[in-house]
């Protein structure tokens, strides 16, 4: 497999919305697959004075994060991120991804992985078998839990109408306020 192809690869297998990978390291089968994932724009729009930029003044690279495991083959993360001034207004800032928790060296969909786990059955045995140690996963638990609640609650569009059957078959009083 070509290096192009296998970069696509990981890329449609991640489906991290604006990112994509542009390097894949294993050193040996026992270890993580180590993907390095750039943003596929360089352009941002500045959160003071709502202009796009596209200078970049700084590229930072971030700690591996821990991801989904792709079947039993463990995944980490490692995020080239920019940060850009803004020729506007001569602000620093560096965009929000949402995929990756704030404080956590964890993805978002992992972190949802591992409440589901601990909801089912306990932070020790989720520790265990997501290979995470058990204090950092509670922080990460507790703090995730904390950012789910503070989130409005998703409106659902309406489904069905119920009627007051009981209301219907009640005759209208002759008298009217």
């Amino acid at each position: 497999m070509a290096s192009s192809d296998s970069l696509a690869f990981w890329t449609e297998a991640l489906q991290l919305k604006g990112l994509r990978v542009v390097h894949v390291r294993r050193d040996a089968p026992t270890d993580p697959v180590r993907l390095t994932v750039a943003p596929t724009t360089e352009l941002a729009v500045c959160p003071t004075c709502h202009h796009t930029c596209q200078l970049i003044h700084r590229r930072h690279e971030s700690y591996p994060l821990r991801d989904l495991p792709f079947g039993p083959q463990a995944v980490e993360l490692v995020v080239h991120s920019y940060q850009f001034e803004c020729p506007r207004c001569g602000q620093f800032f560096t965009p929000a991804a949402p995929a990756f928790a704030p404080a956590a060296h964890a993805t978002e969909r992992f972190l949802a992985h591992a409440a589901r786990l601990i909801r089912c059955s306990d932070l020790t045995n989720a520790a265990a078998f997501l290979g995470v140690p058990e204090k950092t996963l509670e922080k990460w638990y507790y703090d995730y839990v904390e950012r789910q609640r503070q989130q409005p609650a998703a409106v659902r569009p309406i489904g069905a109408i119920g009627i007051d059957e009981l209301r219907l078959k009640k005759k209208p009083s002759s008298t009217s306020p």
